[in-house]
């Protein structure tokens, strides 16, 4: 073997690679990003339709000791200042998020908690929570944690990019602005109101069930209505609605730079698409069909001579399974065991059932 064809059999297969993946491939832009303002809190990560944000915090409560016991005090939370945005819940146990049922759930309103509560029989009143709180909603009487300095509570927010969506309910919950969006189309939403009043939201969902970014409620006037700061314009609605009650027109598409490739002008006209609706049709006029192809038609399959005294024996063969097929105990061996296991077990009950017949009749003939 020469040095070369060493070298060529040692050398590694590449990975193939997604092509979606690659430079050449453009997509759209859609996407969130915290920005300096970001706390963290807990706010957009339960809204988010697509859980594409998780927030996490670097210490807990238990990470600056056992709860003390036979401490007294009182801890009290101003309703009026809490936004409910739960880093005081991220932190410690001791608090509780009470989150708003599925029916009262609105995308006109995100916040999803519905109260805060302190559970007091967790709580030791060691004040860290105080600190912790952006909007000073917390006060705490009682004996302070002792400690060397003043302690630093960090926390982050990961975006799963593959699963953004770029609706902007993140942002629209945030009372920081600590969440910068970008949507992946411009455009407007409007209800058709000519066809409006056959629209029944209770009796067909169709527009709240593919609606990826789940802005639809049900208006005064009990008929379907997107929040249009949260439709990413995607046009599902529009295509699910069976009475044609919705209609979508898109502007612009925020896309990444279509580089200049043998696909080029094609992603172009795509993306030309998105926008106006009219698909270029390609030319096949000058296309050559190939020939037919003659086929000789197949003989009919010819029946298969059945032998009567084979087939008699098959029926003695398995006859002593047809009723032990019927027990629910043996179909259950069939359907949750490996192959080889349940005929394991299903011949040793054969043979059981085999010696209980022979017993029987012994005791039969010695009765005679």
């Amino acid at each position: 073997m020469t040095e070369d064809s060493c070298e060529r059999v040692a050398r590694p297969v590449p990975k193939p690679v997604d092509f979606r993946e690659r430079d050449e491939y453009p997509r759209l832009v859609a996407e969130a990003k915290p920005n300096e303002r970001c706390l963290p809190c807990l706010l957009c990560e339960p809204v988010c339709p697509t859980e594409a944000i998780k927030v996490t915090f670097d210490k807990s409560r238990e990470d600056f000791g056992a709860l003390r016991e036979g401490i007294e005090g009182k801890i009290t939370i101003d309703q009026e200042k809490c936004n409910l945005c739960g880093r005081c819940a991220k932190f410690c146990k001791a608090f509780l998020l009470v989150d708003k049922g599925e029916k009262e759930k609105d995308p006109r309103n995100l916040v999803p908690y519905e109260q805060l509560l302190v559970d007091e029989d967790l709580c030791d009143y060691c004040g860290l929570c105080v600190s912790l709180c952006p909007e000073e909603a917390i006060t705490v009487e009682g004996e302070p944690l002792e400690r060397d300095e003043e302690p630093r509570i960090e926390g982050k927010i990961e975006v799963d990019e593959s699963l953004c969506i770029g609706c902007g309910r993140c942002a629209q919950v945030c009372p920081y602005e600590g969440m910068d969006v970008s949507r992946p189309f411009q455009g407007q939403i409007r209800m058709v109101e000519k066809n409006l009043d056959r629209c029944d939201p209770l009796g067909c969902l169709a527009c709240f069930n593919v609606c990826p970014a789940q802005c639809w409620y049900v208006d005064e006037r009990g008929k379907a209505a997107p929040v249009e700061d949260q439709c990413i314009l995607c046009g599902a609605c529009e295509k699910a609605c069976p009475v044609s009650a919705i209609e979508v027109q898109r502007s612009d598409v925020s896309h990444t730079e279509v580089k200049e490739t043998p696909w080029a002008e094609e992603w172009k006209e795509a993306i030309s698409t998105i926008l106006t609706g009219e698909r270029k049709i390609p030319d096949v006029s000058g296309a050559v069909q190939p020939p037919e192809i003659e086929r000789t038609p197949l003989p009919a399959p010819e029946m298969p001579r059945i032998d009567p005294d084979l087939l008699k024996m098959v029926d003695e063969a398995i006859k002593p399974l047809v009723p032990l097929l019927a027990k629910p105990k043996v179909r259950q061996i069939m359907e949750n065991e490996p192959p080889d296991r349940a005929s394991e077990k299903i011949i040793e009950r054969l043979r059981q059932n085999e010696e209980k017949r022979k017993k029987a009749m012994e005791t039969n003939e010695g009765a005679e």
